[in-house]
This record gives structure tokens, C-alpha cells and sequence, in this order.
């Protein structure tokens, strides 16, 4: 489906505020603890909220890392279905890519600073400090979310280890605040449409311009000359321009100005120092863009989603913090039993002249051999299929304040249960095929029947998460640090289809992190951070599961060094640096490549008066007992700066460099004679550049902020034991990922060219495919 944008939408957006027994009045958010900053900070009215940075309290002014975040009231401004379509332009760092608008399935392809590797690029996501599959996070409702966090830069990504190679989405969810209790309720209800539909020609243009082309193939040497050969004469011409030709416009019948959407939301929220809690309850639904109606027999393109959240926190003794997170989500999708992709392309491709939508004779469906999958019939007369998918994340969440064993001290535990399942049903037809009266193909026409309902896919996650932390500040010293375990435990089942027929199976994902971090401050001047990650994926052999991953950062606080500390110009300027090693452990090659396994292949033939068939088996690759996970070395050097407490600009460098990237090993020669084994041999450098800006101030009462924000990023294959080309301009090592390879074209042939009785001059190349006219 091509791409959907939402034009202005109604203006059906309202807010409620309800106070029980209580008049209207602002609610703010209690202080985060932490560190405390100093009064150069707060007078330079740097923000002293935490970052969003995982395990870690550390103010905005004393961070060493590169990390972006923008809070969850940005997300709710933009009125899409899919949350990734929100994040256009917002994370420094983030790259977003949407490549379909079809309901449901539109979700956009996410990468942090660019494309690292030429195997599995894919980032990691984090729902409240739990990971997440990229299609729960999709369908996260905006008013869910309190912030989404990017984590890019080595001493940010190294606690996470074997997951941190391609960079990680940390989002926050929101919570309960102190306060009278509140009800908040909106409604977004408006239209979307396609940005642009590049139509084929009419039946007039489309066959004038077929005489042409054909008659330019048909060029006689011995004549020299052109011979008109016409596909359509010129009264089917002149009926095609007269409008009593055939001439249907594909796009007109199966499509739609727009399709509806609507989101709805209720959100509760409040409590005391003792109880908080924030609900929220939120219906959305797209439609597409199909002129069908949806019932018994046809169905539009459709998704409808109902969400449910109630995080709430508990505070007891003084020294017990509790979180009970349960996050519900049922999504109901319904299509035409015709496959998307393939429809909009007979809508592209299916000329307007080769068939009326109804046989002019019978009255049935047109179609031909040729052009079988009547566009209008593919909506009416196949019926519908739909999926109903249910999921749920519940996280508990327990914290221990031991400031009686030292001030600042602190443990959690937490766990998380995500379990997420898929039924599909469907109603089926067929339709025969109908031209100038006669039958053209074998397909019958069949009333709609009901083939029930059947699971198709299920997955169910379990993961635990054990933080020991200390946050502590001595003078003019401040400390920050936490030690964690984390464990997960990830199985997907993949079900039958309508026919009851088992096409997958189980898949195990089980791995451990043993991370820790440390932060350093000593007078808001000097900064250094180390952190580490030692992770453990059975992805591999057991003497090469486990790998360590560190990374140290420094930053220094110019602004605060007596010769800039009242300078009018500069309000604020630090700069700082990181290097640190991360992993990936998942590839695209396939799981456990240290294992051999066998397919079938090719035919043994036994017997004597008569040959016998017998299939055999074969190595799928040869296993290597060595294989381990991808390995990044990145480097980071960055600066923030404030300039007459108004103009904000920060600036980083980065670099990363890629080895052991899993790569089929074609450096063995041919006599090998099997098909050959996987090993870590691949490389890929990736480096550039991000830069933002942000200008703020006051017209009157007025506050106003200008920004604009751009990056860079270039990778290039530095080794990927590519078989030796022919040609040198061929190569795919030493180019960026996914490089089109071809040749370049000269131009074509000139009149210049041509003797004088059309034929090529002697010494002009001769294509082989046919005659030069």
C-alpha cells in the first residue's frame, strides 16, 4: 500500500479535567532525587532532570554520554496508529523509514546512527526496563508513554553487552503523581489519504503509444526503413478517445478518497506519598483506503486496537518502593483475502483497455489467462481473512532503600512476564473468469464459506532483573553506581495455518547479562564514567558464549572552571569522549551455527530391471564449534554548549568498527565440495557526524523555541571474503552496504553512428538482443 499521511484532522480534540470534589488546579511533579547540582547549575538554568540513561541518576549537566530523549507529550502531537510513524525527526540519531501504510503493517524501520553492519542491523527495545519485541512497542499508544530514550554512544551501550552493538530504545512509561485525582480524556477522529498515486495512461494513450513501440521494433534492414504494424486500429482508437472503448481507470474502482481513523483515550491519575497510580484506556482504529464495505462477506483493510495500562507504585516503611506494571493489548486485524502487495500492483501494471470490470456477455467477472486477478473482483468476490492478537506485559517491581546500612544504598528486584498470541480466521470464495462471453480459466465461482479459527503464532518471555545501586554525593564528590543481573528467556511457537498444517516450530532464545556501571563527579567539573557488560547467549558453544564488554567515558565542565564561570557569552560548555566495546549476538545466517544439521538433497537412483528413487540428505553448511558474537568498537567525542543562556548546541563525532561480523567463508576454494560454513570474518567501518540546536526565548509573554538538528553516517565493507569478481568495478568490499553494483551507461547511439542505409558503422558494438533502429 503506498504511503499514508493524516491531513488536518477535524479538530475533534477536547480535555476534560475532572477533579473529584475538588476545584481545578495544576498539578506538579514532585522533585527526581539524585545527585544534588550546584548553584552554577541551577543559575544557569540547566535541566536537572535524569536523562533517561538505564541504572544511572545522573543530571542532564553532568552526563558524559550522547544519549537523546524526548518526552511522551511530543509523540501524542503527531495523530498516526503506528508509534514508530511519531518519531520522524525528534531522536538525534535516529533514522526512521516507512515502507507501507497499510493498516496494521505499517510500521517504520528504526536505525541508530546509521547501518553498523551487513548482517543483522536490527536495535534493541526496552519497555520499562524490560526488552520488547519491535511489534508491542509499535502499537504503544502516546498517551502510554512518558519518554523514549536513545541509547547510542559506548558508555551508554556497554552494560548491555552482546545487545548493545546496534544501539538500544529505552522508553519509560508513564506514572502515577502526587496530587488530587484526575481524569483526562481526548478524541483525534479525521481522514488519511495517499500522498500520491502515479496512475498508468487511459485506454487512448496507452494503446496509441503500444502502435508506436511495436511499430519501432519492426524495423526492415532490406527496405530501411520503419514498418507500421498497429496492435489497434484507428476506429478502436477513436473509441478509446471518445469514451466508447473500453477504458477502466483500476485505481478509481478499488480505491477510496480516504480512510477514516479515530483514537480515543481515558487516563487516570493521582494518588499520595503512599499510593500512585495512572490507568489508561485507549481505543484506535484505521481503515484503509478500499472502496469496500466490511460485513459478512468483504472487508476493507483494518486494524482496531484496544489498550489497557495501570502502572501504580507503592511506599511503605520508609524503606519499600513497589511498582505492579500491567500493560494489556488486544488488536483486531481484517483484509481482503488478497494479498496486498500483489493488488497494488495489478493496479499499476493491468491495463485500462484489456477488459471491462463485468463481462459485457455474462455479466460474471472479467479476467483473462494473462490478466486473471480482476483488481475489483479480488476485493468482492475472495472474502476476508483476520487475525486477533492478545498481549500482555506485567511487571513487578520491588526497591529496597538501605540508608540505614549507608546513605544512598539500594536494592531491586524486578520481574517480567510478556506473553503474546495470534488466532486467524477467514471466509473464503473463488470466482470464475469471464471474456467476451467465454470461460478463460479453470476457477469456479463459490458461495463465501467459513474455514473457523485456528492459532497461528505465540511467544512467551520471561525475564528478571536484580539491581544493587548507590547514589551518594560527599562534599564536593558525587557518586553514582549500579550493579545488575539480568536474565531472559524467550520462546516463540510458531502455529498452523487454515489447513491445520504445522509450518514452524519452537525457537528458544535464552541470555544473561552481568553489567555494572560507575559514575564519577568532582566539583560539577570533572566527569568519568566506566561501565561494563558481560554477557552469556546460547546462541553458540559453550566456549564461546560468554564475552566481556567494556567502556569508559570522561567529560569536563568548562563552564564551571573559574575563567568561564561568569561569562555572559558562554553559559554553559562541556565536552567530553568515550570508547567502549558492545556485542550482537543474533544473525541473520541462522541459530546455533556451531551445530551441524542435514537437508535433503538431490536423487540415488538403485534397481535393476527398474530404477528406484531414493533422496538423500547433505550438510545445510558446515558447522564451525567456533562461531561467537559480533563484535563493536565504538568511539565517541562530543561537546554541549549554551550561549547567552538561549542558543543550546550539542555536537558529536562518532565511529564505529565492526569485526567478526558472521559471513559465509568463500576464501575456501571450490574442492571444498560442500557448501560452506559460517565464521566471523566480516567488517564494516561506520562514522559521521550529528549536530542540533535549539534557540529559546520571550516575545512579551510569548516563549518560543527554534531548532534543527542533522546527521551524518557512511559505512563501508572493509572485508567480507567476497567471491572474486570478474571485474574490479563489481566488488561489493570497500563500497557502503547495499551499493547497487552495474555498469554505467556511455549513452546510447547517435545518428552519427548509423550509415547512411541505417546500418551500425563498422567498429560500433552490436547489441546482442536485437536490431539497433
Amino acid at each position: 500500500m503506498k504511503k499514508i499521511k493524516i491531513y488536518s484532522l477535524l479538530g475533534l480534540l477536547f480535555t476534560i479535567g475532572a477533579f473529584f470534589n475538588q476545584s481545578l488546579s495544576a498539578q506538579v511533579n514532585p522533585p527526581l532525587t539524585g545527585p544534588d547540582t550546584s548553584k552554577v547549575e541551577m543559575e544557569q538554568g540547566i535541566n536537572r532532570a535524569n536523562i533517561g540513561e538505564p541504572y544511572l541518576n545522573i543530571p542532564k549537566s553532568k552526563s558524559v554520554t550522547a544519549i537523546s530523549t524526548v518526552s511522551g507529550s511530543t509523540f501524542a502531537k503527531t495523530p498516526v496508529p503506528n508509534f514508530t510513524n511519531t518519531l520522524y525527526g525528534l531522536l538525534q540519531g535516529l533514522t526512521v523509514r516507512q515502507g507501507s501504510g497499510e493498516p496494521g503493517y505499517d510500521g517504520a524501520s528504526l536505525n541508530i546512527r546509521g547501518i553498523g553492519t551487513y548482517d543483522n542491523s536490527g536495535i534493541v527495545i526496552y519497555v520499562d526496563g524490560f526488552q520488547t519485541t519491535s511489534s508491542y512497542f509499535q502499537y504503544l499508544s502516546p498517551s502510554e508513554i512518558e519518554s523514549v530514550t536513545v541509547l547510542k554512544d559506548p558508555a551508554s551501550l556497554a552494560t548491555f553487552g552482546m545487545k548493545g552493538a546496534n544501539g538500544v530504545l529505552w522508553v519509560v512509561t508513564k506514572r502515577g503523581t502526587v496530587g488530587k485525582p484526575r481524569i483526562t480524556a481526548s478524541i483525534v477522529s479525521g481522514f488519511q489519504q495517499a500522498t500520491f498515486i502515479d496512475k498508468p495512461y487511459g485506454s487512448y494513450d496507452y494503446a496509441r503509444l503500444y502502435n508506436e513501440a511495436i511499430s519501432n521494433d519492426n524495423y526492415s534492414l532490406n527496405g530501411n526503413q520503419f514498418v507500421w504494424t498497429p496492435k489497434y486500429t484507428d476506429d478502436q482508437l477513436q473509441a478509446y478517445k471518445n469514451g466508447k472503448g473500453t477504458n477502466v481507470d483500476w485505481y478509481d474502482q478499488v480505491l477510496r478518497k480516504n480512510g477514516p481513523y479515530t483514537d480515543a483515550n481515558l487516563i487516570f491519575t493521582g494518588g499520595d506519598p503512599t499510593t500512585k497510580y495512572n490507568v489508561v484506556l485507549d481505543y484506535m482504529k484505521q481503515q484503509g483506503l478500499y472502496d469496500i464495505a466490511t460485513g459478512d462477506r468483504t472487508s476493507n483493510a483494518q486494524i482496531q486496537r484496544f489498550n489497557l495500562r495501570s502502572n501504580l507504585d507503592f511506599n511503605f516503611f520508609k524503606i519499600f518502593e513497589a511498582k505492579v506494571d500491567i500493560g494489556g493489548r488486544i488488536e483486531d486485524r481484517r483484509y481482503p483475502n488478497f494479498d496486498g502487495p500483489s493488488l497494488w500492483q495489478n493496479l499499476s501494471m493491468y491495463p485500462s483497455n484489456i477488459y471491462p470490470v463485468r463481462d459485457s456477455l455474462t455479466g460474471m467477472w472479467s479476467g483473462t489467462a494473462i490478466y486473471p486477478n480482476n483488481p475489483l473482483a479480488s476485493l468482492n468476490a475472495l472474502g476476508w481473512i483476520s487475525t486477533h492478537d492478545r498481549t500482555l506485559q506485567a511487571n513487578f517491581n520491588l526497591k529496597e532503600r538501605l540508608d540505614f546500612v549507608t546513605p544512598g544504598l539500594y536494592l531491586n528486584e524486578a520481574v517480567s512476564f510478556n506473553t503474546w498470541t495470534r488466532n486467524s480466521s477467514s471466509r473464503t470464495a473463488t470466482y470464475s473468469r469471464y471474456y467476451e462471453g467465454t470461460k478463460t480459466t479453470t476457477d469456479k465461482t463459490t458461495d463465501i464459506s467459513a474455514n473457523g479459527t485456528w492459532p497461528t503464532d505465540q511467544y512467551d518471555w520471561k525475564q528478571i532483573n536484580f539491581t544493587a545501586g548507590y547514589d551518594r554525593t560527599f562534599g564536593l564528590h558525587s557518586f553514582s553506581a549500579a550493579a545488575n543481573y539480568y536474565l531472559s528467556n524467550y520462546i516463540i511457537d510458531y502455529g498452523t495455518n487454515g489447513s491445520g498444517q504445522n509450518f514452524g516450530n519452537n525457537i528458544f532464545y535464552h541470555f544473561e547479562n552481568v553489567s555494572g556501571k560507575l559514575f564519577y563527579a568532582y566539583d560539577s567539573k570533572y566527569l568519568l564514567q566506566g561501565g561494563f557488560g558481560l554477557s552469556g547467549s546460547d546462541n553458540f558453544a559453550s566456549s564461546h558464549r560468554w564475552n566481556f564488554y567494556p567502556a569508559i567515558a570522561a567529560g569536563w565542565v568548562v563552564s564551571n572552571e573559574s575563567f568561564l564561570k561568569d561569562n555572559k557569552v558562554v553559559s554553559f560548555l562541556k565536552v567530553r569522549a568515550s570508547i567502549g566495546k558492545t556485542g550482537y549476538d543474533q544473525s541473520n545466517k541462522g541459530r546455533y551455527l556451531y551445530q551441524q544439521y542435514f537437508v535433503g538433497n538431490g536423487t540415488y537412483y538403485t534397481g535393476n530391471s527398474s530404477l528406484n528413487s531414493n533422496s538423500g540428505i547433505i550438510m545445510s553448511y558446515a558447522a564451525n564449534p567456533d562461531i561467537t558474537a559480533e563484535k563493536s568498537v565504538k568511539y565517541n567525542v562530543g561537546a554541549d554548549v549554551k550561549l547567552f543562556n538561549k542558543l543550546s548546541v550539542t555536537a558529536d563525532l562518532f565511529k564505529d568498527k565492526r569485526s567478526g561480523i558472521v559471513t559465509q567463508n568463500n576464501d575456501l576454494m571450490a574442492v571444498y565440495g560442500g557448501t560452506l560454513p559460517y565464521s566471523n570474518i566480516g567488517k564494516v567501518t561506520n562514522k559521521g557526524f550529528e549536530a542540533s540546536a535549539d534557540f529559546t526565548d520571550k516575545i512579551g509573554q510569548i516563549s518560543y523555541t527554534i531548532g534543527g538538528a542533522a546527521a551524518y553516517a557512511k559505512n563501508t565493507i572493509d572485508y567480507q571474503a567476497e567471491t572474486p569478481t570478474v571485474n574490479d568495478f563489481s566488488k561489493t568490499t570497500g563500497r557502503a552496504i547495499g551499493t547497487p553494483i552495474g555498469l554505467v551507461a556511455d549513452g546510447f547511439y547517435d545518428v552519427t553512428d548509423f550509415n547512411s542505409d541505417g546500418t551500425l558503422k563498422t567498429g560500433i558494438p552490436k547489441p546482442a538482443f536485437g536490431s539497433v533502429q
